[in-house]
């Protein structure tokens, strides 16, 4: 089974109007506004889809305090498909939509569900162009000033679980994850669809409440100036910090996570750190959350002033 990323996540809402807001101030793009569906897509196209909480077609909540209802992975092909249909069909229900998807519920009580991937895949480029000591790379440019984000893909999605040995157990066992790093006692665990790519994709941590819920999908931006540049930006729109600005020792990412009025949070990251079969996991017996983060954002005076500094690094890119 080859997991290629994160195609889609739906949630219910009770009023679209504010979603619509939510998610177009977070930077994904609007492909679709009715009132029986609201569709946002990232840079590669993968979708989060919200309907109204009352329609027919969505899937049970996760928890009474959250609309999320479904994660879908995306996978290479037909054949993985029916390899997972085969694999899980044998104690549970598999359900399969006109266009092939699959949808299920893991061994925590999560709706997922699998389609053949149709979205867009990293391409080779340049990336950020950093100056270190002895390594002056960035010559005679401006490094990049962003006045939003513009999220590239979901890297990885988060949920509270009861147990996360068995959720460990069902992801790794029956559809062939691999684990990149586990918190000792329980307390969480992360794991990667393949051998060879980003530290992690899923992680669960135990609920204190012993129950299942959502805590966060995280969005990929280009790097930390557009982790902070969109932060800023969402923050301006009235939209609350769940925790950060900060940076993870964990994965090595760099993080701003917000509140999401439909449950959970969601989190630009960048920089996180890419592994392969050479990955040798570690046991943490100590929480691990951050090396540093602010609590509530970075407060920005409400003047209508742009910071002299800013001003002066966007003409200057303007030139």
């Amino acid at each position: 089974m080859t997991f290629l990323g994160i195609d889609c996540v739906e949630f219910g809402a009770s009023d679209l109007k504010l979603a619509k807001k939510f998610f177009s101030d977070w930077g994904l793009l609007c492909k679709s506004f009715t009132s029986s569906k609201l569709v946002f897509e990232t840079q590669i196209g993968s979708q989060i889809i919200i309907r109204p909480e009352a329609s027919k077609l969505l899937r049970a909540k996760i928890s009474p305090d959250s609309q999320f209802r479904e994660v879908i992975f995306g996978v290479r092909s037909v054949a993985d498909l029916v390899a997972i249909a085969k694999e899980l069909s044998v104690d549970r229900e598999v359900e399969q939509d006109e266009d092939g998807t699959l949808h299920t519920v893991d061994d925590s009580g999560i709706q997922i569900g699998f389609r053949v991937w149709t979205h867009t895949l990293e391409k080779s480029q340049v990336g950020t162009i950093w100056n270190s000591p002895g390594n002056r790379r960035r010559i005679n440019q401006v490094s990049p000033v962003y006045a939003s984000a513009a999220p590239f893909k979901m890297g990885h999605i988060v949920f509270f679980v009861p147990d996360t040995k068995r959720a460990e157990d069902f992801y790794r066992q029956r559809l062939g994850f691999c684990l990149s790093d586990r918190y000792v006692g329980g307390a969480g665990v992360f794991l990667r669809w393949a051998q060879q790519s980003e530290h992690h994709n899923l992680f669960f941590i135990k609920s204190r409440k012993n129950d299942v819920n959502l805590h966060h999908i995280a969005f990929e931006v280009n790097d930390v100036h557009e982790m902070l540049g969109g932060g800023l930006a969402f923050s301006k729109k009235g939209w609350a910090t769940e925790v950060g600005p900060g940076r993870h020792p964990i994965s090595s990412a760099y993080f701003w996570y917000f509140k999401n009025p439909l449950g959970g949070a969601i989190e630009y990251f960048c920089d996180s750190d890419y592994v392969n079969a050479d990955w040798k996991p570690r046991q943490y017996r100590i929480n691990r959350f951050s090396e540093w983060h602010l609590a509530d954002g970075i407060v920005q005076r409400d003047d209508g002033k742009i910071r002299p500094s800013l001003a002066a690094a966007q003409a200057m890119k303007a030139k």
